[in-house]
């Protein structure tokens, strides 16, 4: 599946169960500083918050609220105590809400007791970042992770020429994953309701099901560039070797954030050929759906069990694909076409949406502003209200199935990865759903680039047939 066209999702969730590997979790939220520390309103909550998520996700917690200097010094040896004592294969994390300070490239989780009036006095009053990572390396387990929600901006970093803003990037080492609630250097906010933006982006992210640990926070980090008018980029670092997943089980895969290409029609599904495994798949099947007069038709399809990615040898498949892996898709119901330029159209009127207002060139390898979703342009490039809405970035598009949402009552998102695959493949297996070599199939099935395209792209490797469409 190569190329993805806007396509929209109505799915409901439910939580995978828990994995067979022990995981170990310590949650740390200061909230009650005392001295020039101001208080802060959400760490408490965010602890509760993650410590409620992590343990229903199989974790073994220990939550510290309020923590001073050796309280949090003796709730980070337990830790590594416990975590050394769940063998090899267990998975460590470390959740810290708070305040956090940077000194000289160095960054300091700060007791709700500190009383740091220099630089020097961080070594003594605060924690070191590094103290968990110490502990967690004792520990010789496969695969830890860190968050840090403790960028809040603070009056400690005034007067001190070596303290900055924000926290400093960490170095993760092999099987550890480093997450910040904001960039490196940047602060976050503490947030204007009971939790802060990224810790309740975060747990909402980690509870879908099927979704391995990075997409997980790249959900997350959309939710926040929302929440925050994209004034908080959450940042992670990682030298993971393997995949986790926070909610294992069937692969619901319920990510928000697909790729899509401009202008690019859907790529070929699937093979005529079953799989090995074909008796234990369901070709997507089911009735259809329209919520509005200018929604787009939902088709329902049943869930199942696939091969998703390119099969060994497949030709002109990428490293991205492979290695194939057997995914468990629960039922769900996606557009049944591309969503067109007037249902688009609908939408920017009703929200009052400014769009994108620049394209990828299709074919000059370069972004232009002259092109936009109402005017595709390009040598003699024109559409009407049926065709693909193209000329749309990602915030477009999931501004889009938040407007569905709101006006339906619907939860529409984004199909993820194996799901838009699942679908297209349509229970079976292999590079495209004709034979190979047959370009007659490409024109009957897929939008190409065919001999209608030859005179405005004459370098272009086209296929031997014609659809009479040139674009979409």
């Amino acid at each position: 599946m190569r190329r993805v066209l806007l396509s929209l999702l109505l799915i409901l969730l439910a939580i995978a169960p828990a994995a067979a590997e022990p995981r170990v979790a310590l949650v740390i939220g200061n909230s009650k500083y005392t001295g020039d520390l101001p208080k802060l309103a959400n760490p408490d909550n965010d602890a509760a918050l993650m410590a409620a998520t992590l343990k229903k996700l199989g974790f073994v917690v220990v939550q510290v609220q309020d923590a001073d200097l050796n309280q949090m010094k003796r709730a980070i040896q337990d830790f590594g105590t416990k975590l050394a004592d769940a063998g090899k294969d267990a998975v460590g994390l470390f959740f810290y809400a708070g305040h956090g300070l940077q000194i000289s490239g160095s960054n300091y989780l700060i007791p709700v007791n500190a009383k740091i009036e220099k630089a020097a006095d961080a070594d003594l009053e605060a924690i070191d970042a590094n103290l968990i990572l110490k502990q967690m390396e004792f520990a010789e387990n496969s695969l830890n992770i860190i968050i840090l929600d403790a960028c809040r901006n603070n009056p400690l970093s005034r007067g001190m020429r070596s303290a900055s803003g924000g926290l400093a990037k960490m170095d993760a080492p092999l099987g550890t994953f480093i997450a910040y609630s904001t960039a490196p250097g940047q602060t976050a906010a503490d947030g204007n309701g009971k939790n802060s933006p990224y810790t309740a982006a975060l747990t909402k992210a980690m509870l879908k099901p099927g979704i391995a640990i990075e997409e997980a926070f790249r959900d997350a980090r959309v939710d926040v560039l929302n929440s925050t008018d994209r004034e908080q980029i959450p940042w992670e670092s990682s030298s993971l070797t393997g995949a986790f997943y926070f909610a294992p089980g069937s692969q619901t895969a319920a990510s928000a954030a697909p790729t899509l290409q401009a202008g690019a029609a859907p790529a070929p599904a699937a093979p005529a050929q079953p799989g090995p495994d074909a008796t234990a798949m369901t070709p997507p099947s089911g009735g259809e759906s329209k919520e509005c007069s200018n929604c787009p038709k939902m088709l329902a399809v049943k869930g199942g069990t696939f091969l998703m990615g390119a099969a060994p040898g497949e030709r002109d498949a990428t490293d991205g694909e492979r290695p194939q892996k057997k995914v468990t898709i629960k039922s769900f119901s996606i557009g049944k076409f591309a969503v067109t330029r007037e249902q688009f159209a609908a939408f920017v009127r009703s929200a009052h949406y400014q769009p994108t207002d620049r394209c990828d060139a299709e074919g000059q390898n370069k972004t232009s502003t002259e092109f936009t979703w109402d005017r595709p342009g390009m040598n003699g490039y024109t559409q009407t209200a049926r065709d693909p809405v193209v000329c749309v970035s990602w915030d477009d598009a999931n501004a889009y199935v938040q407007w569905l949402a709101k006006i339906t009552g619907k939860p529409y998102r984004l199909p993820s990865e194996s799901e838009w695959e699942y679908a297209a493949r349509a229970g079976l297996t292999g590079a495209y759903m004709w034979d190979e070599g047959d370009d007659k199939g490409m024109c009957r099935f897929a939008n190409v680039a065919d001999l209608s395209t030859r005179e405005d792209h004459p370098g272009w490797k086209i296929a031997n047939c014609n659809d009479g469409h040139p674009y979409t």
